[in-house]
C-alpha cells in the first residue's frame, strides 16, 4: 500500500535521489513560490518542509517514489 504524502522534508528528496544540497535548493525554491502565493507561514527559516504541488513547480512533473532500504 502506498502512502501519498502531501508535504515534502529534505530527506524525501534525498531519498528520491537527489544530492543534499540540490534538495535543499529545491525546498527553498519552493517556499519562495508558497510565499508568493501569499502563504506567510513558508517565509520562517524553521519551516522545513514544503507542499508536494510546490515542489512540483520548481522540479516538473517528477515521480518522488521513495527507494525502500530492504
Amino acid at each position: 500500500m502506498m502512502m501519498c504524502k502531501t508535504l515534502v522534508d529534505r530527506e524525501m528528496l534525498v531519498r528520491a535521489g537527489f544530492g543534499p544540497y540540490t534538495a535543499s535548493s529545491i525546498l527553498r525554491q519552493a517556499k519562495r513560490f508558497m510565499v508568493q502565493q501569499g502563504y506567510e507561514f513558508y517565509a520562517g527559516r524553521r519551516v522545513s518542509v514544503a507542499p508536494l504541488q510546490a515542489v512540483k513547480s520548481v522540479i516538473g512533473d517528477v515521480e518522488l517514489s521513495e527507494k525502500e532500504d530492504k
